[in-house]
This record gives C-alpha cells, structure tokens and sequence, in this order.
C-alpha cells in the first residue's frame, strides 16, 4: 500500500514537470522520422530508437528529478519517513518504466505498422529502463547541479550504445553479448521481428544487471539520504 501511493506520487510529480509531454514530443519525432524512413531500414532504425530514447530517456530525466527533489529539501524528509530507500528506487525506477514502456509500444505500432510481439516488447523496455533509471539515480546522488550529471551520465549512453551497435556493424565476442546494451538491443530487434529468437539468455542477463544496479543503489541511496538529513557517510 505504501509502496503504490510513493508510485502514484512519482507519477503525479512526473506530470507536474512536464516529462509526460516531452516523451510525448520525442515519440511524435521517432514516428515521423521512422514514417519517412526507407522500409529496408525502418526495422534497424526503430531498435535504434527505442533502445537509446525510450528505454534510456529515464536514465537523463532521473537526474533532474532527484536534484529537484533535492533542493525542496525532500530527501530529508524521507530519511526520517517509514519509505524505505529500496521503494524510493523501485518506485522512481518503475514509474519511469511505464512512460517509457508506453511511448516504445506507440512509437514501433504507428511507425512500423505491423504486428509485432509487444509482450517482449513491453518486457524488455520495463527492465531495460529501470535498469537505466537505477544506474543514473545512482550518478545523480553524486552530482552537484544538472549540468554536472549531464557530463557524468554521459558516459552511460556510450557504455549502452557502442555494443550494440558493434553488433550490428557485424563485430562479435562473448564479452558483448554479457553487456546490458546488447541483450536490449537483441529483445528489442526480437520483438519487431528484426533479428531470431533472443532466448532466455538475453532476459536473464538483463534481469542479473538490474538486480545488481538495484543492490548497490539502495546502499548508496540510503547513504546519499543520510548525508541530506545531517548525517555522515
């Protein structure tokens, strides 16, 4: 119960801030860019798409959320509230999984325009996004203003990105197949019939990385917290 009211509230404040509208506005560019895209492409174009806007978005807007919630002085209110920092994190990372997960499914059914699996679709960018959205709460907690997370999540994009495109340019070893950016990228190109079956094998990478981002990320919220609340880490 507690747990879905910190959910409503993350999604309230989402509206608040304007990030529903600006997914709306980016999904409104993908369509029509894809629209326009040549059919022999459309299908490497969209895996694209979805992979670095949708299923990352999260991992850019999480920055400004949790600086914003900052300088309100919330995050020490919630030090000292029964809200345990694992559902501040589940809670911050779900919600923007579903405003992910809504605009990827819209953005493949009006740009692509056939029937594709969006069970698979919709699986893969929950967990992706979260994943990412975990990963820059936790950069966030070490930024000093946005323009700094700006410079330190950077490097998140190239670490999600190079893979797969790697991938793509025909470039293959194990150790790329063990990076989160690739086992999203082959779910994401499954479910719209880009490429064969992903398997287990992807799922169960992607769903190991989130655990392990969720881990180290309560440890560091939690710390994080502390420090705004006068305490020391």
């Amino acid at each position: 119960m507690r747990f879905m009211s910190t959910l409503q509230n993350d999604i309230r404040y989402q509206l608040k801030y304007g990030f529903y509208f600006l997914y709306a506005f980016f999904s409104a560019v993908y369509i029509t860019g894809l629209l326009l895209c040549p059919p022999e492409y459309k299908k490497i174009v969209a895996t694209l798409i979805v992979l670095t806007d949708p299923a990352m978005l999260g991992s850019f807007f999480i920055g400004g959320i949790w600086l914003l919630e900052k300088g309100e002085g919330l995050h020490g209110f919630w030090g000292i509230s029964p809200l345990r920092p694992i559902e501040y994190i589940l809670s911050k990372a779900l919600s923007m999984a579903i405003l992910s997960t809504v605009s990827a499914n819209i953005i493949v059914l009006a740009g692509i325009r056939e029937r594709m699996n969006y069970f698979l679709l919709s699986i893969s960018i929950i967990t992706g996004s979260m994943l990412f959205t975990v990963i820059g709460l936790v950069i966030a907690s070490y930024a000093r203003s946005v323009n700094h997370y700006m410079l330190i999540v950077a490097p998140l994009q190239v670490f999600v990105v190079v893979p797969p495109m790697l991938v793509l340019l025909g470039v293959s070893h194990p150790l790329l197949e063990m990076l989160p950016g690739t086992a999203l990228w082959r779910m994401i190109s499954n479910s719209i019939g880009l490429t064969g079956n992903a398997g287990a094998w992807s799922c169960l990478i992607l769903a190991l990385w989130l655990g392990m981002a969720v881990l180290f990320a309560n440890s560091r919220i939690t710390k994080a917290m502390l420090i705004e609340r006068g305490g020391k880490e």
